[in-house]
């Protein structure tokens, strides 16, 4: 196995090659610990980044969220199988069953079934998630609640409204005193003023002279609970070692029990994730199975968080532009074969490729679609964002490698989607990116 120390030339070399401008990289592994640091804050002002640079960490915030609802369940306040209206008589749903019976296990699960990529700007203030809350009714119920996984960032704001009005005060500081401040994460922090007045990175954008500071933060205060922490490696590696061993500096903020309840599989997931805990998200890499989560905001600041119990081994990879995407995947992999020692994953023998003219079409959930066309009889892919300024990738060609799973051509080691059938067996539905999208039949492509 390699020195831990030579990720750092990986670390630098591949932050190059992605076109990150900054990146830290927090590892622990039996007890030892390193935290590697690349690249600028920022393009405008060239203040190299440090190992106490604070980074956007988005949705591995979910974790943060679940972790307060269960310190909530342990002291008798909340139930994770009794109905949400019960804690928000005026909870707003679209969907009359479903505002009876969404749960908080459905929230933490992704399985309330209603749409999940929502932006409803609310403010700053500390009504800012109640007011986000308050047009919930406008989102449309896409499944019955626990039908299916698809990610679902208004599930957490939910989960976090809970929080709020069962602990009587503003769900970052339920946070702060119950989770942060036990586990000495004195340098994470959710509100703006907080952030500004310490070193942080800046979210960029890619364009044709290169990565440009993006004057924006990406989110608003009601997504706090979905993806709106900011956190240094130093404090990501805290959390980490929480999960992995239970180690704190203060009173541990969960029981051992409740911390293995998070992370063990409650049901299937949706592709790229194989199953979910309460927050928790698992993939493998070969054999191992690996318990993670990690987040992207607006496509500028990116992050990876992964952990193998088992190896007492964690890895966070915090970035400042989309290319973290890629810069991610390559050090985590990196990690896991060079520090960990798992064998690098190989591409699966080639399957024969089925007519591809029954998976053809458009498959959407809110203003996200997975549209599928033919190329010369090859299929190929897009994730459409209709977004304004949140360019969507580029289309790739993908290849079936096995059952109704594909991944790209030119890597097919990781599948990417899954298309799913109906009782009569047609193609009805896709799971990509951890969403589930049904097919529009009135489009053809």
């Amino acid at each position: 196995m390699s020195n831990v120390q030579e990720l750092q030339g990986v670390l630098d070399e591949e932050a190059r090659r992605a076109r990150v401008p900054g990146a830290v990289v927090g590892v622990t592994h039996r007890g030892e610990e390193s935290v590697f640091a690349t690249g600028v804050s920022s393009v405008d002002t060239g203040l190299p980044v440090d190992p106490g640079t604070l980074f956007m960490i988005g949705s591995t915030s979910k974790t943060f969220a679940a972790a307060a609802v269960l310190a909530l369940v342990e002291d008798g306040v909340l139930d994770l199988d009794r109905p949400v209206v019960e804690h928000l008589p005026d909870l707003p749903l679209a969907d009359p069953v479903a505002r009876k019976t969404v749960t908080l296990r459905h929230l933490l699960t992704h399985s309330a079934g209603f749409l999940g990529d929502v932006d409803f700007t609310t403010g700053w203030g500390d009504d800012a998630l109640a007011l986000a809350i308050a047009k919930f009714g406008d989102l449309p119920q896409n499944f019955a609640p626990g039908e299916v996984f698809s990610y679902c960032n208004a599930g957490f704001q939910l989960a976090g409204r809970v929080v709020e009005v069962a602990a009587g005060e503003a769900f970052e500081d339920v946070v702060r005193a119950r989770l942060l401040e036990p586990l000495g994460m004195t340098e994470s922090y959710y509100l703006p003023w907080e952030v500004l007045t310490r070193r942080h990175a800046v979210g960029h954008v890619l364009r044709d002279g290169g990565p440009a500071v993006e004057h924006t933060v990406g989110l608003t205060r009601a997504d706090s609970a979905s993806g709106g922490l900011w956190s240094t490696a130093g404090d990501q590696l805290k959390w980490a070692r929480f999960f992995l061993t239970g180690e704190a500096e203060g009173e541990p903020p969960l029981s051992d029990a409740t911390r293995d309840l998070m992370r063990a599989p409650q049901r299937k997931a949706a592709l790229r994730f194989e199953e979910v805990g309460l927050s928790w998200l698992h993939t493998t890499h070969g054999e191992a199975r690996l318990v993670r989560h990690g987040g992207n905001v607006s496509n500028l600041q990116l992050s990876e968080f992964v952990t193998l119990p088992e190896h007492d081994f964690a890895v966070t990879v915090l970035t400042n532009s989309a290319g973290g995407s890629a810069l991610g995947a390559k050090i985590v992999d990196w990690c896991l074969e060079n520090v960990v020692g798992l064998p690098p994953l190989a591409s699966p023998p080639p399957v024969p490729q089925p007519d591809i003219a029954e998976y053809l079409g458009r498959y959407q959930t809110g203003d996200l679609a997975f549209v599928v066309s033919d190329r010369d009889g090859a299929l190929w892919t897009q994730l459409v964002a209709e977004i304004e300024d949140f360019p969507s990738p580029p289309p790739f060609e993908a290849v079936f490698v096995g059952g109704d799973a594909i991944a790209p051509a030119a890597d097919t080691r990781k599948p990417t989607a899954r298309f799913l059938r109906d009782e009569r067996g047609r193609v009805t539905s896709v799971e990509f990116g951890g969403r589930t999208a049904k097919r529009d039949a009135t489009v053809t492509v």
